[in-house]
């Protein structure tokens, strides 16, 4: 739920900051005009009714202040610990999920097990169509503002996922959020870009099943840019 408003503030940012703009103009120009009754007032009740007047609009004028500040500092600091931190669910181990060959009587329990391993272990790279992929973005893509990441992540005995990125070269991965629950061609999550230094990136996506065994990482080039450069172009 709190990630939800978070991301509905990232999104209408600059809309409820005009609304609140128009809001404040409104209240800012009954202001003043109370106060010139205040200083007009000859007799006592109408200094009284011009002070009521003065209140009644400093008071809803604080409010909205307070809110443009609410609203800038979820964004910006909230909001940054949110996408940074990873909102991960310790899988619980299956055991009935554990699957027990049986062995045919013709056949080597060397070359079944052989087998299984093949099966069961991802590509080199990570990337395992219908298993483990990005769909959304594709490597090389260029990204600005706030992301919808669209992804497939369902390997079998799944347990849970989350995605990352660094800078190239840098071997230190910052965790953007994660989810306990198996995901096809889906959304899985909002990464905020507005937060990074334009430039190249990799994102990645790490698996693990429900016995903690982590599947090599499906990894992605791409580049940030900032929004302004997009309205450039």
């Amino acid at each position: 739920m709190t990630q939800d408003v978070i991301n509905f503030l990232i999104q209408n940012e600059i809309a409820i900051y005009a609304g609140l703009g128009v809001c404040a103009f409104w209240f800012i120009n009954r202001l003043f005009k109370a106060i010139a009754e205040w200083r007009e007032s000859a007799f006592g009740w109408e200094r009284e009714i011009a002070k009521r007047k003065f209140i009644s609009h400093l008071l809803p004028l604080i409010l909205i202040f307070l809110s443009a500040f609410s609203v800038f500092f979820l964004v910006t600091y909230a909001g940054s610990m949110l996408l940074n931190t990873a909102s991960l669910a310790t899988p619980t181990m299956d055991v009935l999920a554990t699957a027990t060959a049986t062995l045919p009587p013709t056949q080597d329990a060397a070359q079944v097990l052989l087998t299984v391993e093949v099966t069961q272990t991802p590509a080199a790279d990570g990337c395992v169509p219908g298993q483990l992929e990005w769909i959304d973005p594709q490597a090389g893509n260029e990204l600005r503002g706030v992301v919808t990441l669209i992804a497939t992540v369902n390997i079998p005995n799944f347990g849970f996922y989350k995605y990352e990125y660094t800078e190239p070269g840098n071997s230190i991965w910052k965790t953007i959020a994660g989810g306990n629950q198996p995901k096809e061609n889906e959304e899985i999550g909002l990464w905020n870009t507005t937060q990074l230094i334009p430039g190249d990136y990799l994102l990645r996506l790490v698996v693990l099943d429900n016995q903690n065994v982590e599947y090599p990482a499906c990894i992605v080039p791409i580049r940030v840019f900032m929004e302004s450069e997009d309205a450039a172009n």
